[in-house]
This record gives C-alpha cells, structure tokens and sequence, in this order.
C-alpha cells in the first residue's frame, strides 16, 4: 500500500513538473519572441536626399519624376497630386514629408499587457492630405513576435487634417469603436496611408455607413474566429475596417481568412498606396 502511494505521488510531482516546464517553456519562448520583436527600427533611407522644390515646381511631373519623388519623400504619384492640388500650401506639406522621411527618428516601447507593446517615435510625422475613405494601416503593435499592427478608417478627412475625431478605430479589449484622430497614428513607428479603388461616391456611403452603423462596437481581438466575421457586434481594428468595405462589395481581406490584420489589408490588390512612413519602400509590408 506505502508503495502504491509512493507511485502516486511520484507520478503526479513528474505530471506537475512537466506541466510547470511547459509553461515555462511556452512563456520563454513568447518572451524571445518578444524581444526579437521589440527590436524593429524606424527605417530611413541609406540613400543620398535631393533637391526637390525645383521638381515639384513643374507643371506636368513624368513617372520618373514620381519614381524619384516616391524614393525622396515615400508619396506616392496619389500622395503628391494631392498635395500639388493645395499650391504653394501643399508644396510646403511636400517638404516636411521629405524632412521626416530622411530623419533618425528614436524607437520607443509602450509595454501595454503581458507580452504586448506598441513601438512610437519621439515626434508625429507630416503626412498627405486625407480623403474620406483612406485607411491607415502601421505595423507597430506586437503581441510575443506577430506584430498584429494597428489600423483605422478615415470617415471625416477634413475632421482628421484638422485634429479632429476623423479616424474610426476600434483599440483595444475594453474599449468600444470610436472616432479617433491621426495622432493615434503619425508618432508610431511606421504607418501607411492606402486608399481603396473605389470611386468618390462609393467611398462617401461607406463613410456614411461606418459613422452611423459601427460606432460603440465591443473589442474583441478573436474576432472571425469564435464569432463570424460576417457580424461585427464584436469586432478589432481590421475587421472593423473590412466590415465597412465588404457591406459594399469590396473584400480588402487578401488572405481571406477568419481573421482580418492590417497586413492584409496593406496587400490587398483593392488598395493604392498614398504614403509610406518608417517601412522600407522596397519591401513595405508584403507577405513573403
């Protein structure tokens, strides 16, 4: 009897030491990952600045002279005819854009959670003038070592461009989906402004349909996975913005997936870039 007991509680110290060395191996291994991931740089070009205010000054620009605005400033030919629009005003916008795409900006880490961090830098970037439909998208949240991103939908753009709530966004657990401004977005580590290919008048019902339909929506980062992603009463920032544009036809979800990130949204085919801010433009934010 002494000896079956004995057996017993030897085979329950080894199941509760391999369950304690799983754990700790699990949590190692998300703190390595963790680390690795909390390494990410701002990145600027290791290439030459140049002169551009003569460039710019030209009355029709060529694609090489958008290829080389796009390696000086990370605007695309969308990005600067916006700004061109604006005269003398937009010339300027132009030229900060350049002067933040070239600086060393400083990495800092916001350990929000257990293993969760958002990477910002020390200033808010200079960015292209917004439309009613944009999204912006960033990298810069990770969980362990998947850097599940950031994004929101620009429902006001002259809200947005002026300090306003113009950005809906859904944050965090807790939270609910709300109106942010692009502050929430231009100190982070990188971001990108991308603007569906839709015209005016689709991207303006969207709008419409996303200020009166999915604001005060329940976080849920689990969202498509023990909830169907065709619903959005529990909803994360990605989803929420997929939400809007597939109620009208257009899936951004290239991955097409239970789970909707940022990432693939910034690879949807559906999408043009506007600007690119602290990615490398030669690689942005593809799948492999």
């Amino acid at each position: 009897m002494k000896g079956k007991k004995l057996s017993k509680k030897i085979i329950f110290a080894i199941v509760c030491g391999a369950v304690i060395g799983s754990i700790i191996i699990a949590l190692s291994g998300l703190q390595i990952a963790f680390v690795v991931a909390d390494k990410i740089e701002c990145w600027r070009p290791d290439y030459e600045r140049a002169e551009i205010s003569t460039l710019l000054d030209k009355e029709e620009l060529s694609d090489g002279d958008y290829d080389f605005l796009f390696r000086q400033t990370g605007l695309t030919k969308l990005g600067i005819d916006r700004m061109r629009a604006r005269g003398e005003k937009g010339i300027k916008r132009i030229l900060s854009v350049q002067d933040d795409f070239f600086a060393e900006h400083r990495v800092q880490n916001d350990y929000f959670a257990p293993f969760v961090c958002t990477d910002f830098i020390e200033k808010h970037i200079a960015y292209s003038y917004l439309e009613n439909g944009d999204i912006i998208l960033t990298s810069s949240t990770h969980l362990s070592g998947w850097r599940m991103g950031h994004s929101g939908l620009v429902t006001d753009a002259y809200e947005a461009m002026n300090g306003g709530r113009g950005v809906l966004q859904a944050n965090a657990i807790g939270d609910t989906s709300a109106p942010g401004t692009m502050r929430d977005f231009t100190d982070r580590v990188n971001f990108m402004i991308v603007s569906p290919k839709a015209d005016k008048e689709l991207k303006a019902q969207v709008c419409e349909y996303a200020e009166n339909n999915l604001i005060g929506k329940v976080y849920d980062p689990t969202a498509g996975v023990f909830s169907s992603k065709n619903k959005v009463e529990r909803t994360q920032c990605a989803h929420l913005v997929w939400y809007a544009y597939n109620y009208f036809g257009i899936d951004l979800d290239c991955g097409g997936g239970l789970v909707v990130t940022p990432k693939d949204i910034a690879n949807s085919p559906h999408v043009e870039l506007v600007q690119v801010f602290g990615f490398d433009i030669n690689d942005l934010w593809k799948y492999k």
